[in-house]
């Protein structure tokens, strides 16, 4: 459903597939990890990419690709930097929908869907101050929700 949704953008058939060196010189001398939007498609369906974060991961990956190997001033660079905040904010509407179905009934439970999705874009978690004597494991029961969420997502991305 989001893969769609990201490779349905306007500009996303210039990433559903590998890059042909004849279209980009010394492209694959210049990015060691080449990705393309297929490629994500088919590592779901291989299930090498099982959560939403590194669905994330790897569609983020394919726009580095892009901004490095073109410079700022090319169309692609300029398609890429519009297409980048959509595909950004389809995954994040999913990552705040999987933390608000995995939130107790109860209203307790700390992650906030910013909070995934913050860890989705690799930052580290939010800072919480130990107290003396403060059980350091207390974030398990919170890791646990965000992967049994991701894990959900992951069935979503499948479809």
């Amino acid at each position: 459903m989001v893969w769609n949704e990201i490779s349905g953008h306007r500009y996303g058939s210039m990433f559903l597939g590998p890059i042909k060196s004849a279209d980009a010189p010394h492209y694959y001398g210049v990015i060691r990890k080449p990705l393309d939007l297929k490629a994500i498609k088919n590592r779901i369906r291989d299930e090498d990419i099982t959560t939403t974060v590194q669905f994330y991961r790897d569609v983020m990956h394919v726009f580095m690709n892009a901004l490095m190997y073109n410079g700022e001033d090319t169309e692609v660079y300029q398609m890429t930097m519009e297409m980048l905040p959509d595909a950004q904010a389809c995954i994040e509407q999913l990552l705040q929908t999987e933390a608000a179905v995995n939130q107790p009934k109860d209203g307790s439970g700390s992650s906030t869907p910013a909070d995934t999705a913050g860890a989705a874009r690799g930052e580290d978690e939010p800072k919480h101050e130990e107290q003396e004597g403060e059980d350091s494991d207390a974030s398990v029961p919170t890791k646990r929700k965000r992967r049994v969420a991701s894990e959900r997502a992951s069935k979503h991305l499948r479809e």
